[in-house]
C-alpha cells in the first residue's frame, strides 16, 4: 500500500504534499510524489519543436519535484517519480493503481476560499475517474512537525450506504489508530417552509427528520458490532445549522482532524462520485476531506 500525492507545475503551495505526508505517517505507508506531464502536443507539429517542447516539460517537471523535497524537507521519506500522459487524472490515478495506494491526495483550487476545499478541473475529473479514496486539502492546509491524524468524522446521510460508509471509516481510524466520530447533518435551507405557514411548522419538520436521522444513526452505528476488529465511533450525533457553511461550524474542529464522506449512490459503480449533498459539505468542510469510493 502507498499514499500517492499527485502535484505538478502548476500546483499551487504545498497543501497537498502536507496532506500527503500528515496520510503516509498516520497509515505507515510509503509515500510517492507524482509529477505528471503531457507526453505530445495537443496537435503534431516539427520533430525539433515537439524535441524542445518535451525538454522544457521535463525541465518543469524536475523544477516541481525539487520544490518538493524542499517542502518534504525532514518532515517525511518520500519517493518523487514523473510519469507522462495524454490525461493528467487518468495518469495519475493509473500510477495509484500500480502502486497499490490506500488513497490518492490533491489539492485545491486556487481560486476557492482559504481554508476550504475547492473543485478544480484537475480534481472534478479524478473525482469521477478514481476507485480508490481520494484525499483533498483545504488551501492552505498545513500540518504541525510530526503530526499524525487525530480523529476520523465521518459524515452519514442516512441511506442503507451508511453501513458501509462508517464500516469504511471504522477500519481506516484502526489502520491509523486514531479517534472515530460519526454525524448526520440536518441543514434548514433558507425557504425550507412558507413564511405563511409559521415557524413551528419548520421546526416540527426538523424535529422529525432529527428523529430519522437519529434512528438512521444508530442503525449504522450498531451495524458494526457484525464486523470484528473495529470500534464503534466516540460519539454520533446529528449536528444541524442554519446553511452547510453554518453546520459544518458547529461539529467543532481540531488540529489533526479529517472528514470522511462516502460517494453518492448515484454515481458509477466502485468510483468516487459527488452528489450535490456531499458537494456541499466538500465545499464547506474547515479541515481535509477524504472522499470514498463506492462499493
Amino acid at each position: 500500500m502507498s499514499v500517492v500525492v499527485g502535484y505538478g507545475p502548476n500546483t499551487p503551495g504545498e497543501s497537498s504534499l502536507n496532506l500527503g505526508a500528515l496520510l503516509a505517517r498516520s497509515t505507515g505507508d510509503p509515500l510517492i510524489v507524482c509529477c505528471v506531464i503531457p507526453d505530445r502536443w495537443e496537435a503534431p507539429g516539427l520533430d525539433r519543436t515537439d524535441d524542445a517542447y518535451v525538454r522544457a516539460l521535463r525541465a518543469a517537471a524536475d523544477q516541481t519535484l525539487e520544490r518538493a523535497r524542499d517542502a518534504l524537507h525532514q518532515a517525511h521519506d518520500a519517493t518523487f517519480i514523473v510519469r507522462t500522459g495524454r490525461s493528467v487524472p487518468r495518469t495519475l490515478l493509473d500510477e495509484a493503481s500500480a502502486r497499490g495506494a490506500r488513497m490518492a491526495v490533491v489539492g485545491s483550487s486556487p481560486h476557492g476560499a482559504w481554508g476550504h476545499v475547492a473543485l478544480g478541473s484537475v480534481t472534478s475529473r479524478i473525482l469521477h475517474s478514481s476507485e480508490i479514496p481520494v484525499a483533498m486539502a483545504p488551501r492552505g492546509y498545513r500540518a504541525v512537525g510530526n503530526e499524525k491524524v487525530r480523529r476520523l468524522t465521518v459524515a452519514l446521510d442516512g441511506t442503507p450506504n451508511s453501513h458501509q460508509v462508517l464500516l469504511r471509516a471504522a477500519e481506516l481510524a484502526g489502520r491509523m489508530g486514531c479517534r472515530l466520530r460519526a454525524v448526520t447533518f440536518a441543514v434548514r435551507g433558507r425557504t425550507m417552509i412558507p413564511p405563511e405557514t409559521g415557524l413551528h411548522a419548520e421546526d416540527a419538520v426538523v424535529a422529525a427528520w432529527r428523529e430519522q436521522a437519529t434512528a438512521g444513526l444508530r442503525a449504522a452505528v450498531d451495524g458494526l458490532q457484525e464486523h470484528q476488529g473495529v470500534s464503534a465511533p466516540e460519539e454520533a450525533r446529528v449536528v444541524d445549522g442554519h446553511g452547510w457553511a453554518d453546520a459544518l461550524e458547529r461539529v467543532g474542529w481540531d488540529d489533526g482532524d479529517l472528514l470522511v464522506i462516502g460517494s453518492s449512490t448515484s454515481g458509477v459503480v466502485s468510483r468516487v462520485f459527488l452528489g450535490s449533498t456531499a458537494t456541499r459539505i466538500v465545499r464547506n468542510a474547515p479541515v481535509p476531506v477524504v472522499l470514498l469510493p463506492r462499493g
